[in-house]
């Protein structure tokens, strides 16, 4: 692996146009034939700058081909920013701001400096471009611009097909773009089925479930020497049904009932077997006891 270290720096002066806009940019050359993937990247600010604008705002971007700034808008009032950090030809975006120029501006970076310290982006171009997009009050003055610059890049040698269709691709993806509109917006009325149920209706629960609405009268948590209410073997049977029913997620719990009380999360399984194998005999047959005990089976 050869690694290629790059200490750069601008020093300069820049006027800013009508709109508040002033650009800076840098060349660097690399070797050509290669693929290079970015390890690290870092900016520092070496000066407070001087001016007669009341804030500066600057861009910064590290790019295979110059930037060209578009008509979108940076902020309320000012416009031509430059292209978005997740765009293919950016390599790295930080934003200096700073609102009190009688001390340090704050960077904003991607990738961050936790993802920049591992591999990040590959790119075949022979160059790299520091650009820095200047904005402003308009027609102001900005002298004393100091910034430096690192980046650490991998250089492998290409085979002269991938090299070629790298530089192709990266110089395609590098036009301008005047204007740019994209994913989409969702009315809250239209959000119908783009969220999971549990979201809106609270816990984890599965799409279809069994209902709960006639627990309370089939399930008998009593002793076998307790009383229980007394049911219809047709009624029993017919909670059974609507009980082991699936039923949509956001009524398988049933509703309060006046006379039954909160409907349980819980189903018995184990009932009487009379009660789902068939009718129960209005009477037994009698039990007959062999002299020794056994039971007499007719």
């Amino acid at each position: 692996m050869a690694v290629t270290e790059i200490r750069e720096t601008i020093e300069t002066s820049v006027s800013l146009d009508s709109n508040g806009l002033g650009i800076v940019q840098k060349r660097i050359n690399l070797k050509s034939g290669s693929r290079h993937q970015i390890f690290q990247m870092d900016m520092f600010q070496d000066a407070i700058p001087e001016t007669d604008s009341d804030n500066l705002i600057i861009e910064w971007f590290v790019t295979p081909y110059p930037v060209i700034y578009s008509t979108m808008k940076l902020t309320p009032l000012r416009d031509s920013r430059g292209p978005m950090a997740g765009d293919n030809k950016v390599l790295m975006k930080s934003i200096w701001t700073s609102y009190d120029l009688t001390k340090y501006g704050t960077f904003t970076d991607f990738p961050n400096q936790f993802l920049g310290a591992q591999p990040t982006f590959s790119f075949y171009t022979p160059a790299l471009y520091v650009t820095g997009l200047v904005h402003g009050a308009p027609a102001a003055s900005v002298t004393n611009l100091a910034f430096s610059f690192y980046v650490a890049c991998d250089n492998k040698k290409a085979s002269l097909v991938s090299y070629g269709l790298g530089v192709l691709r990266e110089r395609s993806i590098a036009q301008g773009i005047n204007l740019m509109s994209q994913g989409r917006t969702i009315p809250p009325s239209g959000n119908v089925g783009q969220i999971f149920p549990m979201w809106k209706f609270g816990g984890i629960r599965p799409e279809r479930m069994l209902r709960g609405n006639a627990l309370a009268d089939f399930f008998l948590p009593y002793s076998s020497t307790d009383s229980e209410k007394m049911l219809s073997t047709g009624n029993v049977r017919g909670y059974l049904s609507r009980g082991r029913t699936m039923q949509p997620f956001d009524t398988a719990f049933g509703a309060f009932d006046a006379v039954k009380g909160d409907i349980p999360d819980w189903v018995r399984f184990d009932l009487n077997p009379g009660l789902v194998s068939g009718p129960i005999r209005p009477q037994q047959p009698p039990r007959k006891l062999a002299d020794n005990g056994n039971t007499l089976m007719f």
